[in-house]
């Protein structure tokens, strides 16, 4: 009882939540028009499906801001995690409704599960052709990634002056990914502009160049769309490999990887502080580990490859390492040390302040470092060791906290992978499609190299919230579940 009184409390004192979450579902509803308008132009049934998730999420998002218009403005800590981890879900339910009220009508596991897939910047898809599916359905795939890419939380910092003072702060803080944040400019809303306008020109710049290289204007918006935001979402079977171009490969690949890059290093260095950007240590990794595993996968994939097998290689480590899941050629054929790369890419992710998923490879460098520390400590007891990251020292606190990233984010992945082999999928396919799920990935190998919508709805269900779990780097969604955070003493 207890509890239930601590919940209850917590909703009636959650007033700043609801208002926030109704502009959010107002902003929402006001995006889906934009694939609504395009399927009444082009004559697709799917317009209803949209027009009944405009009216959904206008009518509750507009009704909660109407309602809780005087609620102050002032969030605590946990308001701002409510925040971070009901809206993704929110989203996700509202944008279901096009695929189970579209032309093509999915289950509620499988339009739950593309759209968590798509505002997690997964790419995992449920659809077997997605070539039969209408121009407005996959301009809101490739919507959900671009707008999930930076974050949802981070479009609404720089849209209200509202959330420019310490709530913009711990929402920034709790969505951005990595182990520590930093703010280009005091103001916060000063920073999620800033990153959003270097998001934006980058889509822009990727839109000019793939129309340069043949793609069409539609085609373009889409894979432009969910390149940058390293989401994957394709409106072709194949993916890239359908165009067949060496050049349209090799521009997407650039801009995957660059989608990978820390944010705020790429707003550096577009201002002209290109050392700053090479003298950071988790770059300077990235770009080794691309170079070695594209070296490493070309030798194996030589004889497989019809064209350049340099940027066939140079395409799939950058895929896998950036989590954006797109395919320009079969992986599958190029034989198991390419597919454990593959599988340790994937875990490994790329650089924090990213839109990239997976654990992240600051932490991976933090833990390596860790582990030379105590190497040392165990020869020299009395040694004073530290190290740091970014210029500045790791404390003993933070690196808890990244060693309790990593487990949890090892328990999770073995539960889908266990989730998934109870129905009798053979070892590695289970591990590979709940490292894809978990890492925010999308490639898919074996029984999902087609695609996720055979898999029994159970595993959909979990798939999903491993999806969420990746992007919202586990400890908003755990927080959420601990008891002692519905206690109004720990506000």
């Amino acid at each position: 009882m207890e509890r239930i009184r601590n919940i209850r409390n917590a909703i009636s004192d959650s007033s700043p939540v609801a208002k926030i979450l109704s502009w959010l579902l107002v902003l929402e509803s006001l995006m889906l028009v934009i694939p609504m308008s395009l399927s009444l132009i082009l004559g697709e049934e799917d317009w209803k499906g949209f027009g009944v998730a405009v009216m959904v999420s206008g009518c509750i998002g507009g009704s909660g801001a109407y309602l809780f218009r005087d609620s102050v403005n002032r969030l605590t800590r946990r308001d701002a995690f409510l925040v971070i981890s009901l809206v993704w879900v929110v989203y996700s339910l509202v944008s279901m409704i096009p695929f189970m009220a579209g032309a093509h009508q999915l289950s509620a596991a499988s339009a739950f599960f593309e759209s968590v897939s798509g505002f997690t910047t997964t790419g995992a898809t449920t659809i077997a052709d997605v070539e039969s599916y209408g121009r407005g359905l996959l301009l809101w795939r490739a919507m959900t990634q671009w707008i999930g890419g930076l974050g949802i939380v981070l479009f609404l910092i720089a849209l209200f002056p509202a959330l420019n003072d310490s709530e913009g702060i711990m929402m920034f803080n709790a969505e951005i990914t990595g182990m520590t944040h930093d703010k280009l400019h005091p103001r916060i809303k000063q920073t999620a502009m800033s990153l959003w306008m270097v998001y934006s020109g980058l889509t822009l710049l990727l839109i000019i160049m793939l129309l340069c290289g043949g793609m069409s204007l539609f085609d373009s918006v889409c894979q432009a769309l969910a390149t940058l935001s390293t989401g994957g979402f394709s409106t072709r079977n194949s993916s890239i490999a359908a165009w067949g171009s060496q050049y349209i490969a090799t521009v997407i690949a650039v801009f995957m990887m660059a989608g990978g890059v820390n944010f705020i290093l790429l707003y550096n260095a577009l201002h002209g502080k290109l050392r700053e950007m090479w003298s950071n240590e988790v770059f300077r990794v990235y770009i080794f580990i691309i170079l070695i595993s594209s070296v490493i996968v070309g030798v194996y994939a030589v004889d497989y490859c019809n064209g350049s097998v340099a940027i066939a290689s140079y395409f799939h480590v950058v895929s896998a390492i950036t989590s954006t899941g797109f395919s320009y050629a079969d992986f599958s054929a190029w034989g198991s040390l390419a597919l454990l790369i593959t599988l340790v890419l994937m875990f490994l992710g790329a650089c924090a302040g990213s839109t990239t998923g997976a654990i992240k490879l600051d932490r991976v460098i933090a833990i390596f470092k860790n582990i030379r520390r105590e190497n040392m400590l165990t020869v020299f007891p009395n040694h004073v060791s530290k190290f740091k990251m970014g210029g500045k020292p790791v404390s003993e606190l933070l690196m808890l906290r990244v060693e309790g990233f990593v487990g949890l984010y090892f328990i999770a992945f073995v539960i889908g992978a266990f989730a998934m082999s109870a129905y009798g999928y053979e070892p590695f396919d289970c591990i590979f499609a709940s490292a894809s799920c978990m890492g925010n990935n999308g490639l898919g190998y074996g029984f999902t190299s087609s695609g996720f919508g055979n898999l029994p709805d159970a595993v959909k269900w979990i798939f999903s919230a491993e999806m969420l779990i990746g992007r919202l780097e586990i400890f908003p969604v755990m927080a959420v579940l601990l008891p002692s955070f519905w206690r109004k003493r720990y506000r």
